[in-house]
């Protein structure tokens, strides 16, 4: 099992980057959260997660680990898989993502691509038991802002999506931006249209 991967960035993509370690290109599949952060040519350390499929074996990565704790959580949820599972942490930091665990904000996680109404409230059910017990015993800050930056991330990028454009174009626009936390998401569509490269 890899359990972490650390290399150079040499492509960012629509849902997967390639990291270059001593001449071996990765290919590792990443929610949006954690690839814009992300800048082609910098060194980084990718925690990882071997997924096996039917057909092939896929590696996901985070560039935290506590993303990956709770990519390995919403695994443990049936119904959800590796797709499902990154297209969640895509729209919600993982804080906010245990906030709407522990209050039974079902609508929040729903608003993630591919999750139903149906399978964010089996997510509340199955998992609030054991968001509840790390809040508890303090494991994450319960004052977070409901409003979040990759949640203005994501909704910017689907945006420029509608217009026409491709979502890797977005996604490489975004490694040049830095997002603060009084961004709108109409001026980082604005910062996204300015940075996308042809």
């Amino acid at each position: 099992m890899v359990s972490y991967i650390k290399g150079i960035v040499a492509q960012i993509n629509e849902n997967h980057i390639v990291l270059d370690n001593h001449g071996i290109g990765y290919q590792i599949q990443m929610p949006l959260s954690s690839m814009y952060s992300l800048k082609e040519g910098e060194e980084v350390t990718v925690h990882t997660y071997m997924a096996f499929g039917k057909d092939d074996i896929s590696l996901c990565g985070f560039v935290s680990r506590s993303e990956l704790e709770m990519f390995k959580l919403l695994l443990k949820v049936s119904g959800i898989g590796p797709k499902g599972a990154l297209n969640i942490l895509s729209g919600v930091n993982v804080d906010t993502l245990k906030m709407a665990i522990a209050s039974g904000d079902d609508k929040l996680i729903a608003a993630s691509k591919g999750i139903s109404a149906k399978t964010a409230q089996k997510i509340i059910v199955e998992l609030k038991g054991k968001v509840n017990k790390e809040l508890l015993s303090g494991g994450i800050n319960v004052t977070l802002p409901t409003s979040n930056e990759d949640t203005r991330v994501s909704e910017a990028i689907s945006a420029v999506v509608a217009t026409g454009f491709d979502r890797t174009s977005c996604v490489r626009a975004l490694a040049n931006i830095e997002i603060t936390e009084n961004m709108t998401v109409d001026e980082i569509i604005d910062l996204i249209f300015a940075n996308i490269t042809f």
